[in-house]
């Protein structure tokens, strides 16, 4: 056996609590150790492996080519563990694949390809969470869900993260039917009636605001910042609002009539929606078939 005398799983668990928070104190505080206790738990690995594990930069633990390789080894072997434990314990074959879903395609693919994997893998339960792109990125780095499924993150939210391009998705600037403002110059209309934007974090926002700006709008000052249906849709349906939000959130609406569109004229108001993780996942995991099913039906939906 080449496994060094001495390794233990605490190791292990240091080792890969830090490739998934980017940071040792990120990684000590989830495990509610010590910054000192986990950097020596994590240098006793080094040294029984003779192998650097992290490039140190600045705050951030960056894995090396050696460090990737011995992940995708550790995850592994976690998970053949945790099955046993959970066979010998009589927990049954039941597991969990935990998803931050934003807004934006909560309404739109997801819902079906939940249901295909229902069907697929019937034992397999789907945790759902959703939230803004920031939450749900903490939440991924801390282990708390598998995978995200949204618009791609901001460049300095992507180190130690991997993003897979679903499909893009276009912003859209609606109002309630039969809105005054149909047929009208979306410049003449932002500056006329009322406007709901995307809460400052959202990661739509900064998109938007520059739309407006492009406008000449640059005095405008919302009534309501929101990406919330309920909210905005209450709004919308008893006023002459219009909100800026990603299509996907509003296209169940669009497609009954009870929201209109105006047409903005600007290609660029699109942005990607894809999966964001941390690992990549064995090929016959929970976890990997879910994202596979996503890409065939954002291939499909693409094809139509």
């Amino acid at each position: 056996m080449n496994i060094p005398n001495g390794m233990k799983l605490r190791h292990i668990e240091a080792f890969l609590a830090v490739a998934r928070s980017g940071t040792i104190t990120a990684a000590a505080q989830a495990r509610h150790v010590s910054q000192p206790a986990l950097s020596k738990t994590l240098s006793e690995l080094e040294t029984l492996l003779a192998t650097k594990l992290f490039d140190r930069t600045g705050r951030r633990a960056v894995l090396t080519p050696a460090g990737e390789s011995f992940r995708a080894h550790s995850m592994v072997a976690i998970q053949s563990l945790e099955k046993g434990v959970r066979d010998i314990g009589g927990e049954g074959p039941g597991d969990l694949v935990k998803v931050g879903v934003l807004p934006t395609v909560a309404g739109g693919i997801f819902p079906s390809v939940a249901l295909e994997m229902a069907r697929l893998r019937p034992e397999v339960r789907i945790g759902v969470m959703t939230g803004p792109n920031a939450y749900l990125i903490d939440l991924l780095r801390a282990g708390k869900i598998d995978l995200m499924v949204g618009r791609m993150p901001r460049a300095s939210d992507m180190p130690g993260l991997s993003f897979e391009h679903l499909y893009d998705e276009p912003i859209v600037m609606v109002g309630r039917a039969g809105h005054p403002a149909m047929g009208m110059d979306a410049r003449q209309a932002i500056a006329k009636y009322p406007l709901i934007l995307p809460n400052p974090g959202a990661i739509i926002r900064k998109t938007v605001d520059q739309y407006i700006a492009a406008m000449g709008a640059t005095d405008v000052r919302p009534a309501f910042e929101t990406v919330a249906l309920p909210v905005a849709l209450t709004l919308l349906e008893s006023s002459d609002m219009l909100w800026f939000i990603s299509r996907g959130v509003v296209a169940r609406e669009i497609g009954n009539g009870a929201l209109v569109t105006l047409d903005l004229k600007a290609d660029y108001m699109a942005g990607a929606v894809g999966i964001t993780r941390k690992f990549a996942f064995g090929g016959d995991s929970p976890a990997d078939l879910l994202a596979r099913l996503l890409h065939r039906k954002a291939a499909q939906s693409d094809a139509i």
